[in-house]
């Protein structure tokens, strides 16, 4: 019995030992990290939006965090190369991804990729604009009903465009004309400037994307895919207002390395909602009509699962996926 006894105390005390070296290591990462700079990997080329935003978070992040910053481009393939090359990082907080809704819940239905879903640990979500149905300014069209008028009565005759095949301005219109029971024609461009040329010249007659758009093309909106309309936008009225309850935003979160360190990434994750509260990260999004949301590590991952689920399923209702 004295013997046993003596085993379940030692027991104890090499648990408790344990559990304390744990803490310890703990609280030793938390108090080290980071140590070097951390750097912002952006799946796209330079002067682009979510680029912009990285550039924008850079300082005010590199504040927070009490460390140097880099931002490093790495563009190509709809952002999967630069995506991936995050995911095939060290997993010790130093490189990070500054990711958009794309590459992270479409691409991955439409290709094999050498990441998923499962490959992360999700910091935060640091932006995430509304889109909007639009159509050129001059358009006979005024409102979404007129649209599904004219399109049932013209099955085919019609052109959506798209920033290109699985972006979401292709997900939001292939899902509205869907919703809506009517036929009408993807035509991809590169980017929405060539998707806003292509309608002012008539080549395309629909087209969705954020709203800072109307301030630089001729273009009106019928519909924001939100729950409720748009602050800056009262007269435009919702999707679901007309009848067709859908919800497409193009948001920017950040993203580490699937087995970064846990205390590492709630660090980042709070320093991630200072930053997003930091004087030049505001001041930029502000003049260019960015919406800062800030999720933690917790909701922006959720969030996330509930995206790749519905753009999953929007592809493969039109027939996209792989």
């Amino acid at each position: 019995m004295t013997n046993f006894k003596t085993y379940l105390s030692a027991t104890a005390i090499v648990s408790a030992g344990a559990i304390a070296m744990i803490a310890a290591s703990t609280s030793a990462v938390m108090a080290e990290y980071p140590e070097r700079p951390v750097t912002l990997i952006v799946p796209f080329g330079a002067g682009g939006n979510t680029d912009a935003v990285a550039r924008a978070f850079q300082a005010d992040f590199a504040t927070a965090l009490g460390s140097e910053v880099v931002v490093k481009n790495t563009a190509g393939a709809a952002g999967t190369i630069g995506t991936a090359e995050v995911a095939a990082s060290e997993a010790d907080g130093y490189s990070l991804g500054v990711i958009p809704i794309g590459p992270l819940t479409t691409q991955p239905h439409l290709r094999d990729l050498p990441y998923g879903k499962d490959s992360w640990e999700y910091i935060c979500n640091v932006t995430k604009n509304p889109m909007v149905f639009l159509v050129s300014k001059d358009s006979p069209f005024n409102s979404i009903a007129d649209v599904k008028t004219e399109l049932e009565a013209n099955p085919g005759k019609y052109l959506y465009g798209s920033a290109g095949p699985g972006t979401l301005p292709h997900l939001a219109m292939a899902a509205s004309m869907g919703a809506m029971g009517v036929e009408a024609k993807h035509l991809p461009d590169s980017g929405t400037a060539d998707g806003m040329r292509s309608m002012a010249s008539g080549t395309i007659q629909f087209f969705a994307d954020p709203p800072l758009v109307l301030s630089r093309y001729d273009v009106k909106a019928l519909g924001s895919f939100t729950d409720e309309r748009i602050e800056g936008l009262p007269d435009v009225p919702t999707m679901k207002e007309q009848g067709y309850p859908l919800s497409f935003s193009i948001w920017v979160g950040i993203v580490a390395p699937k087995g970064t360190p846990d205390a590492v990434v709630q660090k980042l994750s709070a320093a991630c909602g200072e930053a997003t509260k930091g004087p030049n990260f505001t001041k930029v999004t502000s003049s260019t009509s960015t919406n800062v949301e800030y999720m933690d590590s917790a909701e922006f991952g959720s969030f996330v699962e509930s995206e790749f689920v519905k753009n999953g399923q929007v592809l493969k209702d039109a027939g996209l996926s792989k």
